[in-house]
């Protein structure tokens, strides 16, 4: 299952910005006031635009008490099947931080899953709540492609097992690390000090059909995209939590997969067994499943240091 990103221009057409009703608006400037590009000014004839570009953010419709503005059905709210969804704002202070703080907490990266299949409804609607998260200068350049199926997702471990075979095999030579540091600097030297180990021992649990990679997760989900915008990887990791998060209130466990993302950015052949465009970056990789564990008490957080100027 893929979802195509569509380009602005794709999105917008030929829009400039949040169509008002003239029989609605109260020209109460509120819109104006919040519009930060500075794309609508108040004319003789109501709401009108100047020559900014509009960056979609709708807080224009967002702020409207007369419920003046729309954006033409290019902007939508997110559709949910799994449940029954009530659209509410909660205002700053509103939310519980007690239950906030609980969710994030509770929130675990699982590594041991059950064998019941995810249907694509319920992993579209993690999906659904993963793009309400922000993105710099409301770019949402993200992009979502579903491996979902014990059976497809096996294979992407077997491609994703097969890169590292291959690097295993070069960084076991102890020649070839050092001769590499002229093209690639010391990557291959550190990859040997700090993974290789850890790597081959994962794949000989592999031969013994062990499944370290993707702890046996009946799903993985994929979030890549062009490298445009303000901030595509800071958008897509936005995305990325908003995700893992729906998930949980939604009875599933995820794992992001940081070995995979790396075998995607590194191996032209996997990523187009996953069918991602070659000039897309992958920023995330997240298995996805039912819990076969039950934990008994939230996480525990190792000290920080933290300096306020």
């Amino acid at each position: 299952m893929v979802h195509p990103i569509m380009s602005e221009t794709q999105q917008t057409g030929d829009i400039r910005g949040p169509v008002i009703s003239a029989e609605r608006c109260t020209r109460c400037g509120r819109c104006i006031d919040v519009c930060r590009r500075r794309v609508l000014q108040m004319t003789d004839d109501g709401v009108g635009f100047t020559d900014k570009e509009c960056m979609f953010c709708a807080h224009c419709y967002a702020v409207c008490p007369a419920d003046a503005v729309s954006f033409d059905g290019i902007l939508h709210s997110p559709v949910f099947s799994s449940f029954a969804y009530r659209e509410r704002l909660l205002r700053p202070g509103e939310p519980s931080a007690e239950e906030l703080v609980n969710l994030l907490r509770s929130r675990r990266s699982t590594r041991l899953y059950s064998e019941n299949d995810v249907s694509d409804a319920l992993i579209t609607d993690c999906i659904e709540g993963a793009v309400t998260a922000p993105s710099g200068s409301n770019w949402q350049l993200w992009n979502f492609t579903v491996v979902n199926g014990r059976q497809k997702a096996g294979q992407l471990a077997q491609l994703i097992g097969g890169f590292y075979r291959r690097l295993n095999r070069l960084a076991a030579n102890p020649l070839l690390r050092y001769l590499t540091i002229p093209f690639m600097g010391t990557k291959l030297l550190r990859y040997y000090r700090d993974h290789y180990s850890g790597v081959e021992f994962a794949l000989q649990e592999a031969e013994k059909g062990i499944d370290l990679l993707f702890h046996g997760a009946p799903a993985v989900v994929i979030i890549h995209g062009p490298e445009e915008g303000s901030t595509p990887v800071e958008d897509a990791q936005y995305a990325a939590l908003s995700l893992v998060l729906t998930a949980h209130t939604l009875g599933l466990g995820t794992c992001f997969i940081g070995y995979a993302t790396e075998t995607l950015n590194r191996a032209p052949s996997v990523k187009e067994w996953c069918k991602i465009p070659p000039n897309h970056r992958v920023h995330a990789v997240i298995v996805m499943g039912y819990p076969a564990v039950k934990f008994l008490r939230p996480a525990l957080r190792k000290q920080y240091s933290v300096h306020i100027i």
